[in-house]
């Protein structure tokens, strides 16, 4: 299974124009649609491969990530992008790994930082390889709002599983992990 992630700046203030127009040419291949919580321009959406490309007006720039699961993920069909709706907030996470490590990064993700993840009530999404970029691997981690995932991000990264473990094998691996957007999902 392949997806098309598209990363959209649209022209000031002409989010609500965007989402109009994909709710009135219904585009076929849709998998779902975000909106960052940050800035008032940016408009996310995953299609399909192959799917018709919906009306570009109001778009200043996009940027495509082709993806593919990775090892482990949880989403591994079209269907499956359903789930991810029911995060009322998510963190859109683009970390490049360092060169030759994707694999047992993703391996790393899925059978050592998953379950934990989950324990503390933060929903999982993905991985996802790149396929244009061998060194980058993105994943979706859902929350129920800002405060529970600052509780639940604390939870998880001032824990003893992360200090004493896991952030000594991770780390190495990531040569950079700033690339997150929050978003949320539009019915």
């Amino acid at each position: 299974m392949q997806v098309d992630l598209h990363i959209e700046t649209l022209e000031s203030e002409r989010r609500w124009n965007r989402l109009q127009r994909f709710e009135s040419a219904s585009p076929d291949g849709v998998l779902g649609k975000f909106l960052a919580y940050r800035d008032q321009e940016t408009f996310v959406w995953l299609r399909a491969p192959h799917a018709p490309l919906p009306d570009q007006t109001f778009v200043r720039s996009t940027r495509t990530i082709r993806l593919a699961p990775a090892v482990g993920s949880t989403i591994t069909e079209a269907e499956h992008f359903a789930r991810i709706a029911e995060s009322p907030l998510l963190e859109l996470r683009q970390y490049r790994i360092v060169p030759g490590a994707r694999r047992r990064f993703a391996e790393f993700l899925r059978e050592r930082t998953f379950d934990e993840h989950v324990r503390l009530g933060m929903a999982i999404y993905g991985p996802f390889d790149a396929l244009d970029d061998e060194d980058l691997i993105v994943w979706f981690r859902g929350f129920s709002d800002l405060v529970d995932r600052d509780r639940r991000k604390a939870q998880f990264y001032q824990g003893d599983l992360w200090v004493n473990e896991l952030e000594s094998i991770a780390m190495p691996m990531i040569a950079d992990y700033s690339n997150v957007m929050l978003v949320t999902p539009v019915a």
